[in-house]
């Protein structure tokens, strides 16, 4: 477990490095992107100024235009001194620059008094834009300069033509500040947030594997052979968990299950042994009474072979975690096939077995299916009166369940055994011969149902019971 927090932490510490480096790289250029944009509106307010210029005076030469509106507010913008407090950073002065062009890429103007008269018709800003485009440029501020800047450009229009280029210089040294800070402000964030995280992570753990660890190191004594007691766990899903693993372990151990096994079993084989011995005794001592005697050890005998059977069959069911199923089981030739078994039975005691429903066909296992609906019916003739009809109703819900309701006219259940019925050899006298079944009967029904998902409900209806079976239709 230590090596799986180990290999967390590598993990989530190269993902955050990974995460956090992209987005200091991403820092930057959005920055510069912020700035540019600024610039951008700047440069096309200022082309804009000096287009009404040369409208109001055509007469004019353009450099005089350009002086008039730059030259002069400019100069007197550098000469000011002023006190910005923008963040942590303090601006004192413009670090603004601006040059102006005429359509050839000759500067006329220069707010820096040191590139007019030169050619700047091959750099970007001027070039790009004289072509119609969008003129722009990262470079240096001169040749012997080590400091960069953006160069951002806006055409001059006069009647409809480019006159000239504008173009607006801004230091990149200006900006670093205010990147730098952005950077140390996420750093300092990242680092709080990987702490946070880290704290989180090693809070989760604690209280997660905490619980995991003591439920190892009971299983691990189990394994030992030892008897340890459940540990106290405060997380209550893990808590539920250890309980349903010391249950698991106490049925395996056969601490109640195979000890409830084994003494109903004993007792309900008690019964019909002290039954057969009691008539051998009788036998011996009175020949005459031959033929009922063998009757009553052939019936004994006989129960006890259904207890064992129903035993076995239960047994192997319980043991099983999935079923193989077979497709398009056809559910009403099913209880047909059971129905035609019991006919024999229900013509002694003159029952009439009346069964209505589709055809519905659903995928499931066909010798636990026939099994169960063997009890269910069953159940229903043993508990039904003579002359009496038991009808069995089949079909679909708007649920996509296949049902069967099998309605006996006979005693019903007392409500003390409602709650009881599905319980392992649990079983009620029937009542012609006052005799009890296995009680592995509905058990089976149960498991059946459980196994495919299904249910089974037994109630009490005006003339008699209802044993209704549930399926669901697979897609």
């Amino acid at each position: 477990m230590d090596t799986d927090h180990h290999r967390f932490f590598f993990a989530f510490s190269i993902g955050f490095y990974y995460l956090v480096d992209k987005i200091e790289e991403s820092i930057r250029p959005r920055y510069m992107e912020t700035v540019e944009e600024s610039m951008n509106d700047t440069v096309h307010v200022l082309a804009s100024l000096i287009e009404q210029e040369l409208l109001k005076h055509p007469e004019a030469s353009f450099e005089s235009n350009i002086n008039k509106v730059l030259g002069g507010p400019f100069k007197k913008a550098k000469e000011k001194n002023f006190n910005a407090k923008i963040y942590n950073h303090t601006k004192r002065k413009i670090d603004l620059e601006f040059y102006v062009t005429d359509a050839k890429g000759i500067v006329l103007y220069d707010s820096a008094e040191k590139r007019v008269g030169e050619d700047y018709f091959r750099y970007n800003d001027v070039f790009l834009t004289l072509k119609g485009k969008y003129g722009v440029r990262s470079s240096k501020l001169g040749a012997s300069d080590t400091e960069s800047a953006i160069f951002i450009a806006a055409p001059i229009y006069f009647k409809g033509k480019i006159t000239g280029v504008l173009t607006i210089i801004k230091p990149k040294g200006s900006i670093l500040p205010f990147i730098d800070f952005a950077k140390e402000k996420f750093y300092k964030i990242s680092l709080f947030v990987a702490v946070f995280i880290s704290l989180v992570f090693c809070i989760a753990v604690y209280f997660i594997f905490s619980p995991i660890r003591k439920l190892s190191a009971y299983v691990s004594s189990l394994r030992s052979k030892k008897r340890p007691s459940l540990p106290k766990i405060g997380v209550p899903e893990i808590r539920e968990l250890g309980e349903q693993m010391d249950q698991l372990v106490r049925e395996i151990a056969g601490k109640e299950y195979v000890e409830n096994y084994i003494q109903v079993l004993t007792h309900e084989i008690k019964s019909p042994l002290s039954s057969i011995l009691a008539s051998v005794e009788l036998l011996s001592e009175d020949p005459k009474r031959l033929k009922p005697l063998l009757q009553n050890v052939q019936l004994e005998s006989k129960r006890i072979q259904t207890v064992i059977e129903k035993l076995l069959e239960l047994s192997a069911l319980e043991n099983v975690s999935t079923l193989e199923l077979q497709t398009g089981l056809n559910m009403k030739e099913l209880v047909q096939e059971v129905l035609d078994s019991l006919t024999p039975e229900a013509d002694r005691k003159k029952i009439k077995l009346n069964l209505s429903g589709p055809d519905v066909f659903i995928d499931g296992n066909r010798f636990f299916l026939i099994t169960t609906f063997r009890n269910l019916l069953q159940n229903a003739l043993d508990f039904s009166y003579a002359n009496a009809d038991i009808s069995i109703n089949t079909g679909l819900l708007e649920n996509k369940e296949w049902f069967m309701e099998i309605r006996n006219e006979g005693p019903n259940i007392p409500d003390y055994a409602l709650e009881r019925i599905f319980e392992r050899f649990y079983s009620l006298p029937r009542p012609d011969t006052g005799r009890k079944s296995s009680g592995l009967g509905l058990t089976f029904v149960r498991e059946v149902a459980d196994l495919h998902s299904g249910r089974v409900e037994i109630n009490n209806w005006e003339k008699g019971v209802i044993s209704l079976f549930f399926l669901p239709i697979r897609s």
